[in-house]
């Protein structure tokens, strides 16, 4: 009992996870939301003239502000080990965990696209490329020759904006994770959608990103828990 309970959290998004797994192999539902996203008369995506004007800024941009985010909080963690930001001691642990979160997080997806083998909406046959569409756990035709390895599954770009749900476990105020937390969600859900509307990934692959980067977070903090109990807080934010 005290094992559910401890970790209910983390057995509850991996059972999602799953589920969602099982979704994308064994219906179409990745092809029913992108056939109303993509313009089968113009053979156009929704945001790809955006893209090419703006994407320094709605792709690139958003990519190096978490970049930056991430060396802020390892400067402040080091700048805690000095005697005049010796206050920023009880902070040393979120910091870190967030780092951990945002390193993580697009890492384990990057590494992951090289062994799914699965190609990007944009590049199936469907939608005006050239590839055959194949689900995850399934074989591609025997007659299709593939040169290069796909890299399309799950959404490594997203995962950086959905490494951000680590902000909901930073902070132990209820109204603080709620603020902060969805303020991960939505910058992880615009990054999502942005890569949707481009024809960059299916929803299944963002999903499957939402949940396993969620699954991280609650590894991360149940191992490194940034409010340590019994006892006062030590080591929190407000």
């Amino acid at each position: 009992m005290n094992f559910l309970k401890n970790w209910k959290g983390i057995l509850i998004t991996a059972v999602l996870f799953i589920v969602n797994l099982w979704v994308i192999q064994f219906t179409d539902f990745d092809l029913y939301v992108q056939d109303r996203v993509y313009n089968f008369q113009t053979g156009t995506w929704p945001l790809a003239a955006v893209h090419a004007r703006y994407g320094w800024l709605l792709y690139s941009g958003i990519k190096a502000a978490l970049a930056l985010f991430a060396l802020l909080l390892i400067s402040l963690y080091a700048l805690s080990f000095t005697e005049k930001f010796a206050g920023l001691k009880q902070y040393r642990r979120v910091f870190i965990c967030i780092v951990l979160s945002l390193a993580l997080c697009p890492l384990i997806a990057s590494e992951a696209k090289k062994v799914t083998n699965i190609y990007c909406p944009y590049q199936i046959e469907r939608y005006g490329g050239d590839k055959p569409y194949v689900k995850p756990f399934s074989q591609y035709p025997a007659d299709f020759v593939q040169r290069k390895k796909a890299q399309g599954f799950p959404a490594g770009h997203a995962a950086g904006g959905f490494a951000l749900l680590s902000l909901f476990f930073a902070f132990k105020k209820r109204k603080h994770r709620i603020i902060f937390g969805s303020l991960g969600l939505a910058i992880g859900i615009f990054m999502g959608t942005y890569q949707i509307l481009r024809g960059q990934h299916y929803i299944g692959d963002t999903l499957v990103t939402v949940f396993g980067c969620l699954l991280i977070n609650l590894i991360i903090f149940r191992r490194w828990p940034v409010f340590p109990a019994p006892g006062p807080d030590r080591g929190q934010t407000a």
